[in-house]
Order: C-alpha cells, then structure tokens, then sequence
C-alpha cells in the first residue's frame, strides 16, 4: 500500500490546499493502492499530528510500501524529526517520494540532498519566527499594544506611528472601576477578599458580565498599564530584571506601560517578570506610583505568608510564647460571672509538661497591651521615616542644584570660549550631566524604598473596625514575637 500524506498549517490564499497536495502526490501513485492521511491545521514544527501518527503506526505494522508526499516540509521542518522518519522508511525497507522534488532516498546522494533541503525549511521556519518576533518587540518599544485583549478599562484602537499602523490603549467607562479598585486595596487593612466583597456589595462586575474573584483582583493589580510610570517605576522593574525598552529619563509620570514576555506555565497568581520587556505607552496611566508599588508588595506578602496563623479568637495566634518555656500560647476558654472568657494558655505546661510558671494572661488584656504598643511603634516609625525621607530629598536636592549651577555657568562659558576649550567644556557638561542623572537615579531609588517599606501603616482610628485578619497582618508586619510571663507582657518588634 502506498501512503500519501498531505499537511497544511493554515489555510491562506498563498498557501497549497490539501486536495491540491493529494492531487500531486496521486501522480506518483499509478494504479497502485493508496491510502491518504491528512493533517489540516497542524504546524511541521513537529511530528505531534493525529493523521501522521496514525500513518507512522501502519508503517510499523507492515502496511505501507511507499511514502508519497507533495513536498518534503510536509512531513517536518525539523531536520532531527526527518532524520528519524527516513531512517525508520529505511529500517524498514520503504522508499519515499516527493511529488515536486525528485529524490532517490536509496542512494547517499538522494539522502544528503534530503538534509539539505529540511535544513533549509527548518531555517526559514525560525527565520519567520525570529522575524515575527522581532515585529512584535519592535511595536512594543514604540508604545504599541503588544497583541491580545485589551487590559481591563481599556479599548484597542488602531492609529499611526512612525507611519506604520498599530494599535494604542484607550480608556473606556470601566476605568473607574480599575481607580475603585486600587484605592480599596491600597488601604492598609485591605486584603483582595475585602475589595471583592466591597465590589460585590456594588453591584460592579467584571468584563465577563461576573463578579471578581481574587485572580482578576491581582491580576489588574499587577498590571503596569495603569500606572503613571515615573522613576521609580522604571527602578522597580529593572530591579524585578524586566528589560527595559526606554531610559529612565522617558518615564515621565504621565503615560502608562506595557509588559509583554512568555509567561512560564508554572506560574500562577504571582508572574515572574525576569526577561519580560517593558515599554512606556501611548496611553495615559491613572494610578501614582506611589499607591501602585505600595499595592505590589502587598501583593507579594500574601504569596510568601503561609496558610497558617488562622486562629479565630485572637490577631495575636501564632505571634505569643511563653517567657519561661518558650513554647507557644493558645486560646481556651474559662467560665466566670462574666461569661465565656478566652485565656493565652501555654502549651508547654498543658500539652507538654515542660513548664511550671503559674500565670493567667486574659487574651483582650494582652491585645489591648500590645494594641496600645503597635500603635506608638507605628507612629514613631511614621515619624522616623519622614525625618529620613526629608534629609535624603533634601541632601539629593542640594546637589541635584549644584550641578545645574555648574551646568548653566559652563554654557554661559561656552559663547567666549575657543575651539579647544569648547570641545573640553562640552566634555565637562556631558559629565556633570551623568553626574546628575546618577543623583536622580539614587534618589528614585531612596524614595522607592521608602514607599516598599515592610511595615504596614494603618490609622488607629481604624483598628477597632478592622477584622482579626487585618490586624493580625499589620501585628506580623510589626512584631517578631510577644513573650508572656509572670512579669507581664514583652513585645519584640522587628
């Protein structure tokens, strides 16, 4: 039986049907019995094909005498899939024919010219793709939408850049839901189930005509689409390893980005941005970097903090332990004329039977102890971090000034000045000029970290409407450990 095997990826204009395949192919068959396999819509970057793999099991099983296909691409543009193909045809005695290149598979003449011409396809194939993907790369830099939906909030619309038409974000009616949503967020006691709740009560749905669910949540978070891309925006992701496709100078604090790279398949809610390219937009953002890079690590805090901690009686579970034994406190429960009270019971004398200190320690008298302590830590750090921020901009203002003085002094310089010394006041400028942007770079980056700090800021006005699980994670921001004894209570902060 003679096999003819005909495969088409696409079906374009400019592209051979099958049927025209098969019909080529038959010209070689003659009156012999055939059976024709077909693969419509599958790429010859591979051999993974339902019809070839049924063709390859006829072969194995003796059925097939000779193989018949319109051109040699057909069977793989892979030069290792082939060399495998043909040394099975061969192993197993069956000749293989292409209808528009005359090949002799049975001398070393035919079968080298075979290499040679799947060598080629399989050149042109990543030459096409190395192009296409340099296209799409190239369309990013300049500000275009790389490819795919459009972000939420978001309409493609199509214009000219640089002469060339490419699409460009532009805003719709639903953006502020996106605004909505980084502003419940960036509350400090907020979590993702908070903002999906506050959106539920709303009425507001997604894209979808749905509610949001937490992955929608994060995955706008994420998104630097929205963001007014300044400085520090271009300090974090470089730092994040992203490739930078603009200068520092061009994120201005207006326009938003667009980030574009193959997203690992092991990769869930949290996306690695190593290797992605980041370009600045043609559209304007709507979030500060400020609340945005506040919103990303928080982001990041809830992927690294483990599903643990969820005691439900008190924000201090997993945070309290003995001062004389060490090991952990946990609620229980007494009765008295007050009702059902919850106790820091220690594990060490109950479970263990490692400590004898005889202590009581009523969990809403340690909470209030610890409450009142958080929040004077907190406003001491506010203030701390202030002074800090106030002398490192001022320090970076004074010599940012500085350098301009001596800039405008040397240009002023440069109308009297002859051949010689013009060319060594060009030079003089050009360094005082990366002095400066030095300066600039180091104060985004001051200021960065000052807006990533670990701690959690909350308003005390707030504490006794939050929820266990908003302040337990402003307490595990703040405290490494709080100590009970005989002698009170010990709070170590971080």
């Amino acid at each position: 039986m003679v096999a003819i095997y005909a495969r088409q990826s696409v079906d374009k204009k400019d592209s051979i049907s099958i049927e025209s395949q098969i019909a080529y192919a038959k010209r070689e068959v003659f009156s012999e019995e055939c059976k024709i396999y077909q693969d419509s819509g599958y790429s010859g970057k591979n051999t993974n094909r339902p019809a070839f793999s049924e063709m390859m099991r006829d072969i194995q099983s003796g059925q097939v005498e000779k193989v018949v296909v319109y051109r040699l691409d057909r069977i793989s543009r892979s030069i290792v899939d082939f060399a495998d193909f043909i040394d099975i045809l061969e192993n197993a005695g069956i000749s293989f024919v292409s209808a528009t290149e005359k090949f002799d598979t049975s001398t070393p003449m035919g079968r080298a010219m075979l290499y040679i011409i799947v060598v080629f396809a399989q050149l042109e194939r990543e030459t096409i793709a190395e192009r296409v993907r340099d296209n799409y790369y190239a369309r990013v830099r300049k500000g275009a939408w790389g490819g795919g939906p459009a972000a939420f909030g978001f309409d493609l619309v199509r214009t000219t850049i640089d002469g060339k038409k490419a699409t460009i974000c532009q805003p719709n009616e639903s953006i502020a839901v996106v605004q909505r949503i980084f502003e419940l967020y960036s509350r400090p006691y907020a979590s993702l189930a908070d903002v999906q709740k506050q959106l539920i009560r709303d009425g507001v749905l997604s894209s979808g005509g749905v509610n949001f669910d937490n992955v929608k949540l994060s995955s706008i978070l994420k998104n630097p689409a929205y963001v007014r891309a300044d400085i520090s925006i271009y300090n974090y992701y470089k730092a994040k390893g992203a490739i930078m496709a603009n200068g520092p100078e061009e994120f201005d604090g207006v326009h938003g980005c667009i980030l574009v790279g193959k997203r690992d398949a092991s990769q869930r809610k949290y996306k690695d941005v190593t290797n992605h390219l980041i370009a600045i937009g043609h559209h304007k953002g709507i979030i500060d970097s400020a609340p945005f890079l506040f919103c990303q690590e928080k982001l990041s805090r809830n992927r690294q903090i483990k599903n643990t901690y969820k005691g439900k009686y008190s924000w201090l579970t997993g945070l309290v332990k003995c001062g004389h034994c060490g090991y952990s406190f946990s609620v229980r429960f007494a009765s008295t004329k007050d009702g059902r009270v919850p106790y820091f019971t220690c594990s060490g004398k109950y479970l263990h039977k490692q400590c004898d200190a005889k202590q009581t320690h009523r969990v809403r008298d340690v909470e209030a102890e610890v409450q009142a302590r958080l929040i004077a830590e907190a406003e001491h750090y506010r203030l701390a971090q202030e002074k800090r921020e106030t002398l490192a901009t001022k320090q970076h203002q004074q010599k940012i000034l500085e350098i301009d003085g001596k800039i405008e002094n040397l240009v002023a310089a440069l109308e009297n000045a002859g051949n010689v010394s013009t060319e060594y006041i060009s030079r003089r400028i050009e360094t005082l000029h990366h002095e400066k942007q030095l300066l600039l770079h180091q104060y985004a980056e001051a200021v960065s970290s000052f807006n990533t700090a670990e701690i959690i800021p909350f308003d005390a006005a707030d504490w006794e409407n939050m929820s266990i699980a908003d302040k337990r994670e402003i307490a595990r921001s703040m405290v490494s450990v709080v100590y009970l004894s005989t002698a009170g209570v010990d709070v170590q902060f971080k």
